[in-house]
């Protein structure tokens, strides 16, 4: 009985650390309501993870998809926009890279964000996509309203 306390307490003494150091490196990716700040949503993330916000271009109809890496400094940078065909305001300028391929348009931006103000839609169905979560931004506040997406670290 001796031996099997003695082994289970040097297991946990030994992942004792690898918990402290996750804590202090926990990042979150927050939904907030913008100007008041209050969280709406926040989920774990890690550098290097990949979110995707997915859309309905609300006037001309196309399916747009966004691709966004967490960063290192809790930044997050705008990778790649997706759309079918081009509506007024998606990503297209001389320094992107763009490429068609199928029946899809694909911007590389690789823009760094602190943040990203958005405007939540009443008719183009916004969710962002983190891991196996799926966040309907229409079901955190009314059409209309202004959230700020941003990348958070705790314990630091």
């Amino acid at each position: 009985m001796k031996q099997i306390t003695t082994w289970l307490l040097g297991a946990a003494l030994l992942l004792l650390p690898s918990w402290t150091a996750e804590g202090a490196d926990s990042f979150f990716l927050q939904i907030l309501r913008h100007p008041e700040g209050s969280v709406l949503r926040q989920v774990p993330v890690n550098p290097g993870d990949v979110f995707q916000l997915k859309y309905t271009h609300s006037s001309d109809g196309t399916p747009v998809l966004d691709l966004f890496r967490v960063g290192e400094d809790g930044g997050f940078v705008l990778l790649e926009e997706q759309y079918e065909w081009y509506g007024a305001g998606l990503e297209s300028h001389p320094q992107a890279v763009i490429s068609f391929k199928g029946d899809r348009t694909r911007v590389t931006v690789n823009r760094r964000l602190q943040e990203l103000l958005l405007r939540v839609g009443r008719v183009s169905n916004q969710v962002i996509l983190s891991g196996d979560t799926s966040i309907v931004l229409a079901e955190l506040v009314p059409g209309g309203s202004l959230v700020r997406i941003r990348i958070v670290r705790h314990g630091a």
